[in-house]
């Protein structure tokens, strides 16, 4: 062949080549689970697969009902889009949920992977939310950077409100009364993992189970949960409290009847047909459901028979290794909840001798700031290291006080607020988050702190990522916390005799 004609073949098989599908966009990944064949996105070296179905709908003759298996589909499921999220008010959920559409069927997760994946650690998110709002699409939970980590990320919704916890006499004549319906959400999205995960190019022998806020307190509930055993080998607790449930079944059930009755029916009328058709925008219109502290799962409904502290102290909850800690200005829900000073003191027994030696007179004399600091210690600092010092006789425990402000803020932030935290666990990005910009050093720090909870499931030690280089196993003698801050030297701020005395002020009100 002459090198003339040589030259224009190649060049013609050059044209075909560039021109056809595969040359010019590689094809979406796909995955066979359970259910039928899945087709996801693809950025770059990470595969998202979104909206996919872990139970079936839990509307209709399903609501209040423990979650059914999801159903099966035909063909290929499009796997580009996040499903719905679960019936909430959108008043209180985050922007980006607010234009997102509503259901109840909607217990779904989402994974971000490796494209490379092969038995790689999985780790699965809890959203928070007060049980009330919410959901794993939430751009701050962006799994892009796990994923680039090399760890298999699952985001999850279950259900939240009226519709996630609830009790009523008149359910339990058909099809039981199981009051804590969202936690049985979170058990079958674990189980969905165990069964399907591998596909995904995750081991469902490495899962890690973490959350924030409400989630963080449900991996509490997990941990507890004899229902839940075996199906996470690690776990994470970010500003999950701890404390003795406020709530038992007795309570949710007197807030049913009294739902029941707001929503207009009494004696005869109230059965578990009439309740399940009622329209689900019924249990959030009119500031129904209000933002509260301690709404959620209840001790004596499903899968939790006891509360998390009695399990852990008792040896009878998972025994896996845990990182748990606490923000620098948990107080900033106070805000949030409306809730005045003199409430807050109020609940938590006063002025108790113990505590205002410990705080000081500069603290104790100002009602704003002392139950702004009783808030915060009670609920998140003093129970995280109650569960610290209990789950570490068994297993060892991470425990963290986050006290980093990025660089612009730290002349005017009081601390880290509740949940500000989450940007730097899961580096979001920022600007699609729609969060404010950030220095450089801000940047490697979230950096850092993500490699930090990715390394608790690659190597089983937050320790093993550089920023974390120094962060020891709890040990009660020592009552060592790791500080996330600018400086070690902020951890010093701490004066640990005042954890100490509240706890003594709340054993003897026999809250602890």
């Amino acid at each position: 062949m002459s090198r003339a004609l040589l030259t224009a073949a190649l060049s013609a098989l050059c044209l075909v080549v560039a021109g056809s599908p595969a040359a010019t966009q590689e094809a979406p990944p796909r995955v066979h689970v359970a259910q039928g064949d899945v087709i996801g996105d693809r950025a770059g070296d990470i595969e998202i697969f979104r909206g996919l179905p872990y139970a079936a709908d839990a509307g209709g003759a399903n609501r209040w009902r423990a979650p059914q298996p999801a159903t099966p589909w035909t063909g290929d499921r499009d796997g580009s889009v996040f499903g719905p999220i679960c019936t909430q008010p959108v008043s209180i959920s985050s922007p980006a949920l607010r234009v997102r559409p509503q259901s109840e069927n909607c217990l779904s997760l989402n994974i971000w992977k490796p494209a490379d994946a092969r038995n790689a650690p999985v780790m699965v998110w809890i959203h928070g939310g007060a049980n009330t709002f919410g959901s794993g699409s939430d751009v701050y939970y962006d799994g892009a950077a796990f994923a680039r980590r090399g760890v298999v990320l699952v985001t999850i919704n279950y259900r939240v409100g009226y519709l996630g916890f609830f009790s009523h006499p008149a359910l339990a004549a058909d099809g039981g009364n199981l009051v804590n319906y969202g936690l049985l959400d979170q058990i079958a999205a674990l189980k969905w993992v165990q069964a399907n995960i591998a596909g995904f190019g995750g081991d469902p022998a490495n899962v890690t189970v973490f959350g924030e806020s409400a989630g963080g307190a449900a991996v509490l509930y997990l941990l507890a949960s004899p229902d839940a055993r075996g199906l996470f080998a690690k776990a994470g607790i970010e500003s999950g409290g701890g404390l003795r449930l406020p709530r038992d079944v007795a309570a949710v059930t007197r807030e049913g009847r009294d739902l029941a009755q707001k929503l207009g029916l009494t004696g005869s009328a109230v059965t578990a047909d009439a309740l399940r058709a009622i329209p689900a925008e019924q249990f959030i219109r009119n500031g129904i459901r209000p933002v509260t502290p301690g709404f959620g799962p209840a001790t004596g409904g499903a899968a939790l028979p006891e509360t998390p502290l009695a399990a852990m102290r008792g040896g009878r909850s998972a025994a896996v290794p845990l990182i748990i800690g606490v923000n620098s200005n948990e107080a900033s829900l106070v805000q949030s909840y409306g809730m005045q000073p003199e409430t807050i003191i109020e609940q938590f027994g006063g002025r108790l001798p113990g505590l205002s030696d410990a705080y000081g007179p500069a603290v104790t004399r100002d009602d704003a700031l002392y139950a702004r600091r009783l808030y915060g210690d009670v609920v998140f600092a003093y129970p995280a290291r109650a569960v610290a010092v209990a789950h570490s006789r068994r297993a060892p425990v991470w425990l963290y006080w986050f006290d980093y402000v990025p660089e612009g803020r730290r002349a005017e932030a009081a601390g880290v607020a509740h949940a500000a935290e989450i940007p730097y666990v899961f580096d979001t990005p920022r600007e699609a988050a729609g969060l404010p910009a950030i220095s450089t050093v801000d940047k490697a720090y979230a950096e850092g702190v993500n490699a930090c909870f990715a390394s608790l499931a690659l190597t089983g030690r937050p320790s093993d990522a550089p920023l974390c280089a120094g962060w020891q196993p709890y040990d009660r003698a020592r009552d060592n916390w790791f500080a996330f801050a600018p400086t070690p030297a902020e951890i010093e701020r701490r004066d640990r005799r005042q954890l100490d005395a509240i706890g003594t002020a709340l054993s003897r009100l026999n809250l602890d």
